[in-house]
C-alpha cells in the first residue's frame, strides 16, 4: 500500500529511504548534495512493517494502526524535504513493503541510503540490512557511511575484475560526466606482469571511448590478504569520492557483499559504495 505525492514529469529520481533515525538524516543531506550537483530528484521514503501480534486478527485495528502511522509519517517526511532539501522533491509512505519492493511499482534511478540506521533498522526501515539490500536490489544502491559529509566528486574508484568492463563503464560513465568526475578502472590482479597484451587492449579501448577521463590501473594483489584489506590500502591513499563495485553471486567480489562486510568498506573506509549488481548490467 503506497501513498505518494509524486508529478507525472519522467526525470532521474533518487530514492532515499529514512527510518527518521540521524543517520539517515545525513545519507539525506548527503543525497540533496548529490542531487543538486547532478541535477536530480529526491523522492524520501519511510516503510512501515507493521508488527505481528494476535491483535492483527482484527482488521479494524491493523487498518486504524496503519493509518496513524501514514499520517505521521507523512507529516516527518514533509518537514525532513523542507529542511535538507533544496531542488525537487517528493515523499511517500509504504505500509507493508520493505525497500526491496519499491522499485517493482514506481521507477527509479538510484537509491541513496546510510549504511545503519536506529533500532529495529532490518525490519522496520528496510525488511533486511543495508547489505542485503545491495546484494538484492534491482536499482544501484549509493550507501552512505555514518558522518560523511558529501565533498565535491572528483574521483570515482571503479573495482573491476575486467570481466565486462566496458559494460560496466556504460553505468558509470553517465554519473562522472555529470559530476566531471575521474573514473579509476582499478584491478588487483593476482597474476600480476603476466597480462600485458590484455592491459595494452584495455588502454585502446578506454582511448577508444568518448569520455576521456577514465585511466587504468592495476596493482599487485596477495592472496595473504582479504580482498577489503586491499582496497582499504588503496583508497586511504588515494582518497577518491565514490567506490563502484558490481557484485555478483559465485565471484571474488560476492566474499565482500555478505554479512556486515558491506557496511565495513562503506564505514571502515569512510567511502561512499555505489553497488550496482552484475545482474541489472546482464538484463540490459
Amino acid at each position: 500500500m503506497f501513498i505518494y505525492n509524486l508529478n507525472k514529469k519522467i526525470m532521474k529520481t533518487i530514492l532515499v529511504p529514512t527510518d527518521f533515525s540521524s543517520n539517515a538524516n545525513n545519507a539525506l543531506k548527503y543525497a540533496n548534495a548529490f542531487a543538486q550537483a547532478t541535477n536530480n530528484k529526491i523522492v524520501l521514503l519511510h516503510t512501515h512493517i507493521p508488527i505481528l501480534g494476535n491483535y492483527n486478527r482484527i482488521p479494524g485495528i491493523v487498518a486504524e494502526e496503519n493509518e496513524r502511522v501514514k499520517i505521521e509519517s507523512q507529516k516527518k517526511l514533509e518537514k525532513l524535504c523542507n529542511k535538507y532539501v533544496e531542488g525537487p522533491s517528493d515523499y511517500f509512505v509504504s505500509v507493508g513493503d520493505t525497500i526491496l519492493d519499491v522499485p517493482k511499482k514506481i521507477k527509479f534511478n538510484l537509491i541513496i541510503m546510510g549504511t545503519h540506521g536506529a533500532t529495529g533498522l532490518s525490519r522496520i526501515l528496510f525488511g533486511s540490512n543495508t547489505s542485503g539490500v545491495i546484494s538484492k536490489s534491482t536499482v544501484p544502491v549509493l550507501a552512505i557511511p555514518q558522518r560523511y559529509r558529501f565533498r565535491k566528486i572528483e574521483t570515482i574508484v571503479y573495482a573491476s575484475d575486467l570481466k565486462n568492463t566496458f559494460n560496466e563503464l556504460k553505468y558509470i560513465i553517465p554519473i562522472a560526466k555529470q559530476l566531471d568526475a575521474t573514473i579509476e578502472i582499478l584491478n588487483l590482479n593476482y597474476e600480476y606482469g603476466n597480462t600485458d597484451d590484455e592491459n595494452q587492449v584495455i588502454e585502446r579501448k578506454i582511448k577508444s571511448l568518448s569520455y576521456k577521463k577514465i585511466r587504468f590501473i592495476e596493482k599487485e594483489a596477495t592472496l595473504a590478504r582479504s580482498i577489503a584489506e586491499q582496497l582499504k590500502k588503496y583508497l586511504v591513499k588515494h582518497k577518491p569520492e565514490i567506490l563502484v563495485m558490481f557484485p555478483e553471486e559465485k565471484s571474488w567480489f560476492s566474499k565482500i557483499f555478505t554479512s556486515s562486510k558491506t557496511e565495513y568498506l562503506a564505514n571502515q573506509l569512510k567511502v561512499p559504495l555505489l553497488s550496482i549488481r552484475k545482474t541489472i548490467v546482464q538484463q540490459k
